[in-house]
């Protein structure tokens, strides 16, 4: 059953089912309807990839081949994408358990060892808590080593924008200062971050050009972002911790290649670079990966603040 938290000014709905994600964060607007800062969660819907925003751990984003090597061994997941990839970490399509809640709150955990068919080779556990407070969304993520050697670690967050809110005529405006963007093939990193002209772009609030499709990957993300929906009047800020320095900007466009851009795009906070695990165990550095030794935490937290003006 979902647990819904509100503040009289937002609305948040968690299905624990699926992996605690949220499936709606909304503002009320005109006419006191309550309007959606992230992708809205068709009712029923049981694909968490449909979430308005899930979590992503022990890793974030792809694993080519779900294979891996970590300290000299080589460890091979479950493919779980079409492209072959181990996607998006192992939890946002597992039950989580609440372990508390209050009208404006609530707290849920995992545990790997509650779930035999887990695709990771090391156990460990999962907690996020959410707080609102006015517009305000705090999300605070953690993964934990249940094991009694290192383990290699990272999560984030996977939150969907719409492109208009309650004006037809908004065009979604983003700023995202980051150091660098990844050269990529098919979304895996394929040499080191360099800045660029899409950058420098987003190191101001400025349209999001119909022209930026698939993933972008960033790094030296500077923890804050700003999203705009200049005819509804509204500005959403996102304020990362320190340890989530990458950043992902995913732009889905309709398959048949035309510059036809899906309603929504996704600006995802995360503590390492895609296939950060295998990039750490070729000597690159920089990647954000975090080995965790036994009883450590990776401990995030991620801020959403709506304004209206």
């Amino acid at each position: 059953m979902a647990v819904v938290i509100e503040s009289g000014t937002a609305r948040v709905v968690i299905e624990p089912a699926q992996g605690a994600g949220i499936a709606d964060f909304a503002l009320r607007g005109p006419a006191n309807f309550y309007y959606p800062l992230m992708r809205r969660t068709p009712h029923g819907d049981p694909s968490p990839s449909n979430l308005a925003c899930f979590s992503m751990a022990p890793w974030c984003n792809r694993i080519p081949g779900g294979v891996f090597a970590f300290r000299g061994v080589r460890h091979a997941l479950r493919a779980t994408a079409a492209d072959g990839t181990a996607i998006h970490g192992d939890v946002r399509a597992r039950p989580w358990r609440i372990l508390d809640r209050t009208p404006v709150s609530a707290r849920l955990a995992f545990e790997s060892a509650e779930h035999p068919s887990v695709n990771y080779p090391f156990p460990f556990a999962c907690e996020v808590r959410y707080e609102l407070e006015g517009s305000r969304l705090t999300v605070d993520l953690s993964v934990i080593n249940r094991g009694d050697g290192p383990m290699p670690a990272g999560c984030g967050l996977h939150p969907y924008f719409p492109r208009r809110l309650w004006d037809e005529r908004d065009r979604l405006e983003i700023e995202a200062p980051c150091a660098g963007r990844y050269p990529a093939r098919e979304t895996i990193p394929s040499g080191p971050m360099r800045d660029d002209a899409l950058c420098r772009r987003l190191r101001t609030l400025a349209p999001l050009e119909d022209s930026v499709r698939g993933s972008e990957i960033f790094g030296g993300f500077g923890g804050r972002a700003r999203l705009a929906w200049p005819a509804s009047g509204v500005e959403l800020t996102v304020e990362a911790s320190p340890n989530l320095g990458h950043l992902v900007l995913f732009c889905p466009h309709h398959r048949d290649g035309a510059p036809s851009p899906l309603p929504h795009v996704a600006l995802e906070p995360q503590s390492h670079v895609t296939d950060a695990i295998n990039l750490a165990d070729s000597g690159a550095s920089g990647t954000g990966l975090a080995v965790l030794e036994r009883a450590g935490r990776l401990d995030t937290r991620t801020v959403f603040e709506a304004r209206t003006r």
